[in-house]
């Protein structure tokens, strides 16, 4: 989409797709999933509920402090709550906000202005992650209060990462993307932190997209 090439220096050259995930939230624990070099199947299985899964290695650390940064819309429109640790960061210009999370995260959330400009957003950064060598590993929808949230995973190496976003990632590792879309808002999340956090990183992924308040 072409406000977000303008815009986003870092997300330059994103292009088009969105899936909409069928499975209501259950247990996601014991579905597992695997990043390239393995090929996924073309037909991806819905995790049902909580977050889609990704084998991990080496663990780190898990974060368990409690939520306690809120980052408010500036059209009003909603509120998220990050945990404990988090750091708002310099951001290229006024049409995205980029946070430092734990587990070696980066949180980005677009500033748009309607519902269909997110999910155009959406779909184009889906579509540039898978065409330049990214593979969709899993999905899932998340219960958000009277709402949902349409989560996708994927898996990514550093160097594919570096050349799509324009920002630098540690070559040959493997990170994790998770998108967050929220139907019929103008909220859409990307995390980006590396493979082997996945799995600790969890508890507060999955806490920050329960805890969105819509106004």
């Amino acid at each position: 989409m072409l406000y977000l090439k303008n815009s986003w220096f870092w997300f330059t050259g994103f292009t088009g797709l969105i899936f909409f995930l069928v499975v209501l939230p259950g247990n996601a624990s014991n579905s597992t999933v695997i990043l390239p070099p393995l090929n996924p199947s073309p037909l991806i299985e819905s995790t049902p509920g909580g977050l889609p899964q990704m084998e991990t290695g080496d663990q780190l650390p898990l974060f368990n402090q409690p939520n306690i940064n809120v980052f408010k819309d500036p059209s009003g429109k909603y509120i998220i709550t990050f945990p404990q640790g988090t750091t708002q960061q310099q951001s290229p210009d006024n049409d995205i906000v980029v946070f430092s999370l734990p587990d070696q995260a980066k949180a980005y959330i677009p500033i748009v202005s309607n519902p269909g400009e997110n999910q155009e957003a959406f779909l184009d950064i889906e579509d540039d992650i898978l065409g330049q060598g990214g593979k969709k590993v899993g999905q899932s929808v998340v219960q958000v209060g009277d709402r949902t949230a349409q989560v996708n995973l994927y898996g990514m190496d550093g160097n594919a990462l570096s050349q799509m976003t324009g920002q630098e990632f540690t070559k040959n590792l493997m990170y994790a993307i998770v998108m967050v879309l929220y139907p019929n808002t103008n909220l859409m999340t990307i995390i980006i932190l590396p493979k082997d956090a996945y799995k600790n990183a969890q508890p507060w992924i999955l806490e920050m997209i329960k805890g969105v308040a819509f106004q």
